[in-house]
């Protein structure tokens, strides 16, 4: 009797938590009262299964803050409460205190905004609006974010135009070509 009642449990509890929910889809629910910074992107990452780099020193406490969202969404959504660059590729979440955050000037080489915009929205998906700004006259790209970001973002604007760009996202390769942005 005892063993048929853990089982209908185990079974009760997959049916509540399906394996085949992507970390990204996970819903993140969580009330603080008071928490060091760094304690709760380690709470929020241990919630919806994505991991986290995080670069330099989380500083601070987070008070009086809940959050309802899936996935990324509850990071983007801690970023804007506690003044945090937030960066998303698919697979993971980058976080770094503004104070770790540089700008760069990098040259798009002749190449189209569009497409390049959309091949580094391709790898990162979710990233803050001031991160990338372009300068059409000058055809130069504002890059404001951690070394971590800049390098990959500078990587793509530096790659040849016929070159492909392969990612991995999920446990699987995405080959990215420059004319799946155009």
């Amino acid at each position: 009797m005892f063993v048929r009642f853990v089982y209908m449990a185990a079974i009760g509890l997959l049916a509540a938590f399906p394996l085949s929910a992507k970390a990204s889809d996970r819903e993140v629910r969580l009330d603080v009262v008071s928490l060091p910074l760094g304690d709760v992107v380690q709470t929020i990452s241990f919630m919806s299964g994505i991991p986290v780099t995080t670069v330099g020193t989380l500083t601070g406490k987070v008070e009086h803050w809940s959050v309802r969202e899936s996935g990324a969404k509850a990071f983007v959504k801690l970023g804007d409460a506690s003044n945090l660059f937030v960066a998303y590729d698919g697979s993971h979440v980058i976080i770094a205190a503004k104070q770790e955050v540089s700008t760069v000037v990098l040259d798009r080489g002749g190449r189209s905004w569009k497409t390049e915009q959309n091949a580094i929205r391709a790898l990162f998906p979710v990233l803050p609006d001031d991160a990338l700004r372009e300068d059409a006259a000058s055809g130069l790209v504002l890059v404001r974010g951690p070394g971590v970001f800049i390098k990959a973002v500078e990587d793509v604007l530096s790659r040849q135009h016929a070159d492909s760009i392969k990612v991995i996202k999920g446990g699987k390769l995405e080959i990215l070509t420059p004319s799946d942005g155009a």
